[in-house]
């Protein structure tokens, strides 16, 4: 059987992280997740070739299969898209490469889930479509379904406004042969809202639940990123302790670690140092003296100034940040970014390679947006910001007011 790793898109929604690498290479723990993936497919005898189909950054795709998986002991294939196909597209564009049944994995899938169950319960039923399906919170974001007692599917509905249950796709599927003879070639298709529906309408299209004992995120977004870490550092606190220290990793006995905590290679952490929960260090990190770092995760090669402060923030690779500098509420940091001196930055997104050397941030306010445009801004900062940063945001915005996309992202402009 032949697994498709779908590895095409663009993940819009994880720019600035995304902007220099797929979506796939997003590290969970220093790991990119494909890598994770590969590994979950290593393990199933059934699978005898992983088939990537690619287009966004493929090259750094490829190159991180020929030179970290090299002794991978499956046939990797790897196929172009020659444009964005959507997923429908994709599949469509691997079928020359498949057998009868094959399973697909989206590429933002986190999950330690056995694929085997799912490839098991497909040749018990009689459809043309097995989907692994799980419970979230949130089901507005994903594929809604409804089963009957035998598990087939009798309702699905794409991202629907009003979820008429909390079961939903998870991205992961057997599919039979069949169903791409009905897709359009060099087409961009959508597998969920176009041919999915179709199948389930014929009662051909049947789910299994993924069991309470596996993880599943779809890394879609900064604060799924921050959930898998979660999962991550609790399932190494269970196993291995609520501090991982890697053995080169320079850590004084004065740093304070609250855990789950991990420091990876390399790292070297200065004095008086304050590391809570839920915060991962990348390799090589370097950190001044008195820096404060909460539910933050560094992907690695980083230098934190002394006296900074990040707390629900993500810094990608290489990022320069200031003293007494401070990060909060979600704010995601571009590769190789740089933070100057005694900025307060507050869930913003910063552009990959920008120096952010006065406060020009769309701050986010947590009211309605057109009212941080002049005139119409409180007269106080709703998030108690110093006045004087207030101040001044307020005289850039009249110069150069945020356009929509800056408002809806909170883009650094």
């Amino acid at each position: 059987m032949k697994a498709v790793i779908l590895a095409g898109g663009f993940g819009t929604r994880l720019r600035p992280l995304s902007s220099t690498r797929p979506k796939p290479m997003i590290p969970v723990l220093g790991k990119p997740n494909l890598q994770y993936l590969l590994e979950s497919l290593e393990k199933i005898p059934e699978i005898d070739e992983v088939i990537l189909s690619v287009h966004y950054m493929r090259g750094e795709i490829r190159e991180f299969v020929e030179e970290k998986m090299a002794d991978y002991p499956k046939d990797i294939r790897f196929v172009n898209d020659p444009m964005p196909l959507e997923t429908g597209g994709a599949l469509k564009n691997v079928e020359d490469y498949v057998d009868e049944d094959f399973l697909v994995i989206y590429g933002d899938v986190f999950t330690n889930f056995n694929f085997s169950e799912l490839i098991e319960a497909h040749r018990k039923n009689d459809g043309l479509v097995t989907v692994a399906v799980t419970k979230v919170y949130d089901p507005e974001r994903y594929g809604v379904v409804e089963t009957e007692d035998e598990g087939r599917i009798v309702y699905f509905e794409e991202k629907p406004h009003r979820p008429r249950s909390n079961l939903v796709d998870a991205g992961i599927y057997v599919v039979n042969k069949k169903v791409l003879e009905g897709i359009p070639k060099g087409k961009e298709v959508y597998f969920e809202r176009e041919i999915l529906p179709k199948y389930v309408s014929s009662g051909e299209v049947y789910a299994y639940k993924i069991p309470r004992e596996y993880h599943w995120v779809d890394l879609g977004t900064p604060d799924d990123l921050f959930y898998a870490h979660q999962i991550a550092l609790d399932e190494i606190a269970r196993n291995n302790g609520y501090v991982t220290i890697k053995e080169s990793a320079e850590v004084p006995e004065d740093v304070e670690i609250q855990g789950p905590v991990y420091i990876d290679e390399g790292v070297k952490i200065g004095h008086g140092v304050k590391i809570k929960a839920y915060t991962y260090i990348g390799p090589n990190t370097v950190m001044g003296d008195k820096a404060y770092l909460k539910r933050s995760i560094l992907i690695g090669n980083d230098v934190i100034r002394e006296r900074s402060e990040l707390k629900d923030t993500i810094l990608g690779e290489g990022v320069v940040v200031g003293k007494n500098v401070i990060l909060k509420e979600n704010a995601v940091i571009g590769d190789y970014a740089r933070i100057h001196d005694n900025l307060v930055i507050y869930g913003a997104k910063v552009l990959p390679w920008k120096k952010v050397e006065e406060y020009e941030a769309y701050i986010k306010i947590k009211l309605d947006p057109t009212k941080v445009r002049p005139g119409l801004t409180p007269e106080r900062c709703p998030l108690g910001l110093p006045e004087c940063i207030y101040e001044k945001f307020k005289a850039i915005a009249g110069e150069k007011p945020p356009c929509d996309e800056c408002i809806e992202n909170q883009w650094l402009f």
